[in-house]
């Protein structure tokens, strides 16, 4: 592993034998000068298709943090039995990094509704629960219980997809669904934003479980009608939305995932 430039002690710019630019990691490398040769029992772990823009990033980040990223990366990726690209755990700890710094400042921001997420995604909400505390025990700090709904979307959204793709054209689907809010609540979305990819990723995951016939179900009446009150001009969309996929698919939408799209609905057109 040939060294291009280091990033800070612990991180070096290099080139592997197939001429392919990475990123490694390992206690001490970045001593290496550029065009020597680290000896690969030297490097603990090698990163892919990182950005240039990055590389400030990296510098400032504790060598405990990336530890503890590649750890929950790999705890998370053979709980869930799934796959991650190799930038994964520098993600994970540029995230780890800036809710600690968040944590240290008093600064909260809103994060993912935890019913919400629990609801949808059990797996990846059981083991974000669980990374905080290895993040705990790895390096002291103690994230608030809040934090485990953010980790799951990470997980979530991270994975490199290894399942059967489905028959529908989800994509399609996703657009046109945005266009008929778009229609309906006169208002233009912003695709950038992280509430219109919560949306996203939930909508891709509605599908997907209708075609597994795995729909959410809780039977709480109450909640349904409560939120129907509360937002009703979202609660109306969502119910557009549950006729168009069902032209579209011949799934039946059953009301509590009306209920999920309407609070992703209000999330969007209120702009929290």
């Amino acid at each position: 592993m040939k060294v291009i430039k280091s990033i800070n002690n612990n991180i070096s710019h290099c080139v592997d034998s197939n001429g392919r630019e990475v990123v490694a990691f390992g206690k001490g490398i970045g001593f290496f000068r550029p065009d020597e040769d680290i000896p690969l029992d030297r490097i603990n772990r090698t990163f892919y298709n990182v950005k240039d823009t990055d590389y400030g990033v990296l510098r400032n980040i504790p060598t405990i943090l990336i530890n503890t990223a590649i750890y929950i990366t790999d705890y998370v990726a053979e709980e869930l039995n799934v796959n991650y690209p190799s930038s994964m755990a520098l993600i994970l700890a540029d995230h780890l990094d800036f809710a600690i710094t968040r944590k240290d400042k008093n600064i909260y921001l809103e994060q993912p509704i935890l019913m919400d997420i629990s609801q949808l995604y059990p797996e990846e909400m059981r083991v974000a629960l669980e990374s905080l505390r290895i993040i705990q025990k790895m390096t002291g700090e103690t994230l608030p219980r809040r934090e485990a709904g953010t980790l799951a979307l990470h997980f979530v959204s991270d994975r490199i997809e290894t399942r059967q793709k489905p028959r529908i054209d989800i994509t399609a689907i996703t657009e046109d669904c945005t266009r008929i809010i778009e229609r309906e609540l006169n208002t233009t979305i912003d695709r950038t934003s992280f509430n219109y990819n919560r949306f996203v990723t939930h909508l891709d995951y509605l599908i997907r479980r209708l075609e597994t016939k795995e729909q959410i179900e809780s039977q709480n009446r109450e909640l349904y009608d409560q939120i129907r009150k509360m937002y009703p001009e979202s609660f109306s969309c969502a119910t557009r939305l549950k006729e168009f996929i069902h032209r579209k698919t011949e799934y039946e939408v059953n009301d509590e995932e009306v209920l999920y799209l309407a609070v992703h609905i209000n999330r969007m057109i209120s702009r929290i």
